[in-house]
């Protein structure tokens, strides 16, 4: 009996938010089969999410974009505006350029699809939980062609119009997006967090930015960051 509930402790707790009681379903029926996750608790609207957040503390929240009263990326905000260190993965149909950078915006820890596989979405989840950030193979690839793009642009743009940004700080910027903390982040390059803070103040203030997620999207934006798909495949190749 003490070892069942010992798992129940030890599982990923997830609230659900979407319009359409089947996609509900849906998901929850993929993670029931899952021994190490579970729902507990669905919304089919943004603020019915903030109040079973508030009630229930879920470790990782899944939401729509588009749902009644608040949409998926105005409910991102709100919940972090609760608790700043709230995981939240949106799980959406809608893919494009602007949907990526508002839900970057938002502070949201992953975008995925619905058509994605049950695997693919069981690992994020999991991934999220760890504090890591998460996409799907289709956003991953979307990423990608933003920042060869925008890595053309930057190339074409007057040198004399650039920020300069060092090479510690594009390992900082890279980190970042990949969701690690300062603590991590300074056991990765053998510095104090307190450097670490350092430069993404210094970041900040040099790009005229406020929070970390305007820091990650002007990174890629600017082609400063590799996308996680394409940093993966240049290790492997490296290694």
């Amino acid at each position: 009996m003490s070892k069942n509930n010992d798992t129940s402790e030890q599982r990923i707790k997830v609230l659900i938010a979407d319009d359409h009681e089947l996609i509900r379903y849906g998901i929850t029926s993929v993670i029931h089969a899952c021994d190490d996750i579970e729902v507990i608790c669905e919304a089919s609207s943004g603020m019915e999410a903030i109040e079973l957040f508030k009630q229930m503390r879920p470790d990782v929240c899944i939401l729509d974009i588009t749902m009644p009263e608040r949409n998926g990326i105005e409910t991102t905000r709100s919940i972090l505006e609760i608790d700043p260190d709230a995981r939240i993965l949106i799980l959406t149909m809608h893919i494009g350029e602007e949907y990526l950078n508002e839900v970057i915006d938002a502070g949201a820890n992953g975008y995925m699809l619905k058509n994605s596989d049950r695997n693919e979405l069981l690992d994020g989840i999991r991934a999220i939980h760890n504090g890591e950030k998460a996409f799907s193979s289709s956003v991953s690839r979307l990423m990608g062609e933003c920042y060869m793009r925008n890595m053309q642009k930057s190339k074409e743009q007057p040198e004399s119009e650039k920020v300069k940004v060092t090479k510690r700080e594009r390992e900082i910027i890279q980190l970042i997006a990949e969701g690690h903390t300062s603590s991590e982040i300074s056991q990765i390059l053998f510095i104090s967090p307190r450097t670490v803070d350092t430069h993404r103040t210094n970041l900040m203030n040099k790009l005229d930015l406020k929070n970390a997620a305007g820091l990650v999207r002007y990174a890629l934006e600017n082609g400063l960051i590799e996308a996680s798909s394409e940093r993966s495949k240049r290790t492997k190749k490296e290694t």
